[in-house]
């Protein structure tokens, strides 16, 4: 499997309720629907957490780590292809526009490394 993740801010003033209902009933299925060769796509939506050791009282950088999986780099490759025609890239910014702040997207591939504990 070949996995990318997308670091991700929500649109100023949105809130993370009506951020969240957004992203699962637009953003997600129509990312699906450009870019059908995704095996599995995930979404880890964010919020503070605080204790005695861990302050929450800051906001945080990103508000959703979304998971993108392909089976392989060269399908991973042909949905990156299929996102940058320029009709779909297009749509996709336009839907993006009105949820995230476009500035704060990070795109990147990741390399697992899992530690098998007994």
């Amino acid at each position: 499997m070949f996995k990318a993740i997308v670091l991700i801010k929500k649109k100023r003033g949105m809130s993370m309720e009506d951020f969240i209902k957004y992203y699962e009933s637009n953003h997600a299925p129509l990312g699906f629907s450009k870019v059908p060769n995704m095996v599995k796509y995930v979404r880890h939506f964010i919020r503070p957490y605080g204790n005695d050791v861990y302050a929450a009282d800051e906001e945080s950088p990103y508000d959703v780590l979304t998971e993108i999986w392909f089976e392989n780099e060269a399908e991973f490759q042909r949905g990156m292809a299929m996102l940058t025609e320029p009709e779909t890239a297009a749509v996709i910014a336009a839907d993006e526009e009105k949820l995230f702040e476009r500035s704060s997207i990070k795109f990147m591939v990741m390399e697992d490394r899992e530690t098998i504990i007994p």
